[in-house]
């Protein structure tokens, strides 16, 4: 996809996060009571995962490092669109968990668990970067993979109360190596090259999206 295709139109009502069957939190409820605010309504984020991406070991028999894990990287497709559907920008991206391991083992579910599941999100525009390079996103009101609500803040709350990971849009790049590292890692957030990122922030500053405002979006799955 390029710049000025268009595609379907998704009416607001596609991009509203929404409550999984059963799954309910206080979390979630609170967040959905506040109800939107910043929200813009002439741009919105269209992910598109390829079902590819989940197969992301070298060898499906052994276990999850980054010698192992690095297979079918960056397989899907992050869009930014006008309300008339038509693409602005376009990138492809890691969205499946595959930094697994290790520190960013998750505590329950399956192994790639943290990865956001389809459906609707929110994208909170230009949040502090932190241990991050360039400028950066945070991803919010949505579920994982696990079931588990992201919140306003991009974090999940533990059982025992406390805040864990920050799910957000950012790049590869590495300060150890000055440079991009060769794929994409995630553990949950969406990980674009450090130059996809640079052009989506450029298009976000032309269509005057500020520090803090939102906007909507949708995430698919292809087979």
């Amino acid at each position: 996809m390029q710049a000025g295709d268009t595609l379907p139109f998704y009416s607001n009502a596609d991009y509203q996060p929404h409550r999984r069957k059963g799954v309910c939190s206080a979390a979630h409820r609170a967040d959905v009571q506040r109800g939107e605010t910043m929200m813009r309504e002439d741009v919105r984020m269209h992910v598109l995962r390829r079902r590819i991406s989940f197969h992301y070991r070298v060898d499906p028999l052994k276990g999850d490092s980054f010698e192992n894990n690095w297979a079918n990287n960056s397989c899907d497709t992050m869009q930014l669109q006008d309300k008339a559907g038509r693409v602005l920008y376009g990138a492809m991206v890691q969205t499946v968990a595959n930094y697994c391991f290790g520190r960013m083992a998750p505590g329950s579910g399956v192994a790639h668990g943290e990865s956001v599941a389809p459906g609707a999100f929110v994208v909170r525009c230009f949040v502090p970067a932190r241990a991050f390079h360039g400028r950066i996103h945070a991803i919010t009101r949505t579920w994982d993979m696990d079931g588990e609500w992201i919140d306003r803040e991009a974090m999940q709350i533990s059982t025992e109360g406390y805040q864990t990971g920050r799910w957000l849009i950012h790049d590869r790049w590495s300060e150890k190596l000055g440079r991009d590292t060769n794929y994409a890692w995630s553990a949950g957030c969406f990980v674009l090259s450090s130059e996809d990122l640079r052009r989506m922030n450029e298009v976000l500053d032309r269509w005057g999206v500020s520090c803090g405002q939102e906007m909507a979006g949708i995430l698919e799955e292809l087979e």
